[in-house]
This record gives structure tokens, C-alpha cells and sequence, in this order.
């Protein structure tokens, strides 16, 4: 996916709905807006926080703090704090809510959990351009996915079927070793056996004379 078409929108508003614009959140918010867009991420991310500390239960916040994480690359991080948004509750519109959690999880290689989204941002907003092209590629990776676990089965299979082969054949390999050294030891008997029967033989073909008185 083209880095262009992971675009993560930050809600750039200087405060929220029932807010003063002089309270301490609105006003960290704002700082980290201007941070955010200046690509200054980490100073963003630590005036979300900051006012994330004044108002812990605010979605926007948690939708700010999860963007400027995202941009950071730290994708496992904003996909927990996206998670913590219940889209049905909060002023943030849904297309973009269910656009940005499709970007991470793609990110992330969860590309079927990122169609989902997808889809569900396209639900709210199907003329967005950016959620459509972010689909089909997605639907191309799948795809690509795929094909590849289908590549790779293949592949285990035809290796377990040598490593099956190569274990048959050092079985094989042992056991004729083992007859080998059954079969020496054998011969060894059977000769050493045959020895001493014509030792005997030989003592019993003897005869002692006896003495003329």
C-alpha cells in the first residue's frame, strides 16, 4: 500500500463540545494539534497524554494520542487506544474512525481485519476515494497472502515428505547395518563352533599305546 494512501485524520478542533477554550485538556489538545501538523510527533503525542491526564475518558484524545502513535509507527500501541473508542459513543465520525483502525490493523498484517473496517468506513462514506483505494489493495494483499500459506503448505508438505523419505532411508540404512553385524557375528560363531568340533575330533583320533609287560 502506497504511503500516501495511509493517511491517518486527526481531528484538528481547538476544543471539544462542552469545553472552555481556556481549560488546561483544550488547551495541551491544541498544542498537540499544532504539533501533529508541524510532524512534530512525539511533541504531540506527549500534550495528548498530557491532557489525556486531565480528561482520561475522552474519545477525541484517545483518537489523537492513537493518530500521533500511528505516525510514530508504533502501531500495536494505537491500535490499543483506538480500541478503547466505542465509535457509537463519541462525536467522531464513523467513516473515519473504522478508516483509521482499517490503516493500523493493515500495518499491523491483519488484512482481513482491515477490509472489515474498510468496509465499514466505506458503509458510512462510500464516495471517500482513499478508503476505496485502501480496499482494493488490501484485497490484493489478501489475495498475495493467500497465494503465498497456499505456496508455503505445499512447500512444508513436499519437505515433510522428504525429511519422511530421508528417515525411511536411515532406517533402512540401520537395520542392514544391524544384519550385517547379526550376520558377522554369526559367521564368527559358526567358524569358532567348527573349530573346536575338529579340535575335539582330533583329541579322539589319538591312541595311546600300551605297555608291553
Amino acid at each position: 500500500m502506497e504511503k500516501r494512501s495511509i493517511i491517518i485524520i486527526i481531528l484538528l478542533i481547538p476544543f471539544f463540545i462542552s469545553w472552555h477554550w481556556f481549560e488546561p485538556a483544550a488547551k495541551k489538545n491544541q498544542n498537540g494539534i499544532k504539533a501533529y501538523r508541524e510532524k512534530k510527533f512525539d511533541q504531540a503525542l506527549n500534550e495528548f497524554l498530557s491532557a489525556k491526564g486531565v480528561r482520561p475518558n475522552s474519545a477525541e484524545l484517545k483518537n489523537n494520542t492513537a493518530s500521533a502513535l500511528y505516525q510514530m509507527k508504533k502501531y500495536k500501541e494505537a491500535l490499543e487506544e483506538f480500541s478503547k473508542i466505542d465509535p457509537e459513543k463519541t462525536n467522531i465520525p464513523k467513516a473515519q474512525f473504522h478508516y483509521n483502525m482499517g490503516n493500523t490493523f493493515f500495518r499491523l498484517n491483519e488484512f482481513e481485519k482491515a477490509l472489515e473496517n474498510y468496509k465499514k468506513s466505506l458503509i458510512e462514506q462510500p464516495s471517500n476515494l482513499a478508503t476505496k483505494k485502501n480496499y482494493e489493495l488490501t484485497l490484493k494483499k489478501l489475495e498475495e497472502k493467500k497465494k503465498k500459506d497456499k505456496q508455503d503448505k505445499k512447500k512444508n508438505k513436499d519437505e515433510d515428505k522428504d525429511k519422511e523419505k530421508q528417515e525411511n532411508k536411515q532406517q533402512q540404512q540401520q537395520q542392514q547395518k544391524k544384519q550385517e553385524k547379526y550376520k558377522n557375528i554369526m559367521q564368527y560363531l559358526n567358524q569358532n563352533e567348527k573349530k573346536q568340533m575338529k579340535d575335539k575330533k582330533r583329541q579322539l583320533g589319538v591312541v595311546r599305546k600300551e605297555k608291553d609287560w
